[in-house]
């Protein structure tokens, strides 16, 4: 029974990693890994922080538009 559970935790975030690669959102985990090789000295953002900032440079009052 456990190693259904698994099977199915697992299908939910590979349909999950499929979803974010379609809407174009960043890699939360591989930007966490990322600070963690190469900035350790960089504490990560929260997931929500993270989205938030990727938001706002994407979509804020300061982000860049064509004409």
């Amino acid at each position: 029974m456990n190693e259904w559970f698994e099977k199915i935790a697992n299908g939910i975030m590979i349909l999950r990693k499929i979803g974010k690669g379609v809407s174009n959102l960043p890699d939360y985990e591989a930007y966490v890994n990322h600070l963690k090789t190469h900035h350790p000295e960089i504490t990560p953002p929260s997931e929500k922080e993270f989205f938030k900032e990727y938001l706002e440079k994407k979509y804020g009052a300061s982000a860049q538009r064509c004409c």
